[in-house]
């Protein structure tokens, strides 16, 4: 069998979802803040809004 999309586990990926599962913000919280930041500045906009699926993402377009 082919692998269609092998994952890439390394020991930085373990340490940072160690640390996201130790904090207590596994769905919101500063993690998610700064990703949300980054990836505003990345696209040039004011805001993002992270959410946790791409349904629900085009759930808020439409409304």
């Amino acid at each position: 069998m082919i692998p269609f999309s092998p994952p890439r586990i390394d020991d930085r990926t373990i340490k940072a979802v160690e640390e996201a599962l130790r904090s207590g913000w596994i769905t919101t919280g500063p993690r998610t803040k700064e990703f949300e930041r980054k990836l505003a500045a990345y696209c040039g906009v004011q805001r993002v809004i992270a959410l946790n699926s791409w349904t629900n993402a085009c759930e808020l377009v439409l409304r």
